[in-house]
């Protein structure tokens, strides 16, 4: 039997359920899993007659009768209001989080395989009421995690695994701290050797300020934070190496160099990640007892009922989230 893929359709007024329904369509995908979507009934169905997308719906009130060679979906609360779309509302960040938890909840209870989630809006779930910024915290949450999981986007060229995700650009450099980093680079090698089947991984620390500081002229945080941080993993027997100037680090990589790299912050690590992933690139939340990937990019409401969404980067996820699925029961 295939693997089952339990995947939330994300915000309802954004490009989530577009690119979702379109990766099944005329794919390969429906050769390698059995895919079973969360969301609010009218949206699934308005998507697909809208698109002209063909696939084979089958409605399931329980995840595990989804059979090969079809689309399952599961139906959750919500309502799609049509003139809505392409904004942030209280409804869609609501409906969101309603597919989020019933998909997430299949699959904490071995009902599915493996969690990927469509885009959602970050303004659109706190109009909502929710405390989260976004799925890696939600689902830390959810699992009683913690601080314990790695947000890591990766693509066919590199892995990026960040210290930092969604904090404002200002209080990065005081949470950049010796727990932090080290933390940060023990789950990135237990990610790669876990999820991404890689012995003894290779490991790259990125600096914080240019240059590495330049020898502490432009910032102590290399010196006083990362070296050390660095230099006691290495003696765990971390196979790490840093920490390099990010401006010339990328221009050099290659993944026979190293399997991660570990960035300071969000926009130092995805940035050079997503110019080279092409639209292909894959979110993966690490360090969860579940297996979750989404695609790489967001909910695009410009776009969104338009037509124009590439369902690339989520096929990408659904693809990933099978492959580290039967990694982790090797």
């Amino acid at each position: 039997m295939l693997p089952l893929i339990a995947i939330s359709i994300g915000d309802i007024h954004g490009i989530g359920p577009e690119v979702t329904l379109k990766a099944f369509h005329r794919s390969d995908l429906l050769d390698s899993c059995r895919p079973v979507l969360y969301g609010p009934e009218d949206a699934i169905l308005h998507y697909r007659d809208q698109l002209g997308v063909d696939v084979s719906l089958q409605r399931l009130d329980d995840p595990r009768e989804a059979t090969e060679g079809t689309v399952g979906y599961v139906v959750t609360a919500g309502t799609l209001d049509v003139d809505q779309i392409g904004r942030p509302t209280n409804a869609s960040g609501q409906a969101s989080l309603d597919a989020i938890r019933a998909a997430f909840d299949a699959v904490h209870a071995g009902s599915a395989q493996a969690l990927v989630t469509a885009p959602i809006s970050k303004e659109a779930i706190a109009l909502a009421g929710s405390p989260f910024h976004g799925h890696t915290d939600m689902l830390a949450s959810f699992c009683g995690s913690g601080e314990n999981v790695l947000m890591i986007l990766s693509s066919n060229t590199m892995n990026v695994g960040l210290v930092t995700i969604h904090v404002p650009l200002r209080e990065v450099p005081s949470l950049i701290t010796p727990d932090r980093v080290t933390r940060t680079v023990r789950l990135a090698h237990r990610a790669m050797e876990e999820d991404f089947a890689i012995d003894h991984p290779r490991i790259a620390v990125l600096a914080l300020n240019p240059h590495a500081g330049d020898g502490g002229v432009i910032g102590a945080e290399e010196a006083d934070v990362i070296q050390p941080a660095v230099t006691a993993l290495q003696e765990e027997g971390l196979n790490v190496e840093g920490p390099f100037p990010a401006d010339g680090f990328f221009s050099a990589h290659t993944q026979q160099l190293y399997d991660i790299i570990v960035a300071m912050y969000h926009d130092q690590g995805l940035i050079p990640l997503k110019l080279q992933a092409m639209g292909r690139g894959v979110n993966v939340t690490s360090g969860l007892p579940i297996v979750r990937t989404s695609p790489d990019h967001g909910t695009a409401y410009n776009i969104a009922g338009h037509g124009l969404a590439s369902p690339e980067s989520m096929k990408e996820a659904v693809y990933f989230a099978r492959t580290i699925a039967l990694n982790r029961l090797q």
